[in-house]
């Protein structure tokens, strides 16, 4: 499991400041560890007595995005929610129907990695994704 330290040393390599709002943030993304809102962030904080907009917290999230420290995921019904990249890299089956969400191991998408990287000459960046379509359940139901 990667640390806020570890986060912070990265960031300060690149040369990056870390705010005291970036800190916040980050020390609860890492302290809950899997798909957060950015109201559960802002939740968590608030019971830390800790006040950040939401806002604030959108756009923290965006540049931890945008240095690829977080993934942010639309799960569709679910919301959008942000990890940090490098706790556990998975995925998500999400069916359209009944919204039960299967959880898709990342070994599954080195194939597509490599077809892309190969016919494309495109490096992806696939770190926490959502796949939607429909489940075994409810296609069996619709096709009776």
């Amino acid at each position: 499991m990667i640390s806020v330290e570890e986060i912070v040393n990265r960031l300060r390599e690149q040369g990056e400041r870390l705010t005291l709002q970036r800190r916040m943030v980050l020390d609860v993304l890492c302290q809950e560890g899997d798909h957060l809102s950015v109201h559960h962030v802002q939740q968590q904080l608030a019971e830390q007595g800790r006040d950040l907009t939401e806002t604030t917290i959108y756009r923290v999230l965006q540049w931890l995005k945008e240095r690829g420290i977080v993934s942010q995921t639309d799960l569709g019904q679910s919301g959008v929610v942000y990890q940090v990249i490098g706790l556990r890299l998975h995925h998500h089956l999400i069916c359209l129907n009944c919204h039960q969400e299967i959880e898709l191991d990342d070994q599954v998408m080195e194939a597509l990695r490599a077809l892309l990287r190969r016919d494309y000459h495109f490096e992806p960046r696939m770190d926490h994704m959502a796949f939607f379509g429909l489940c075994q359940v409810c296609q069996d139901y619709h096709s009776e």
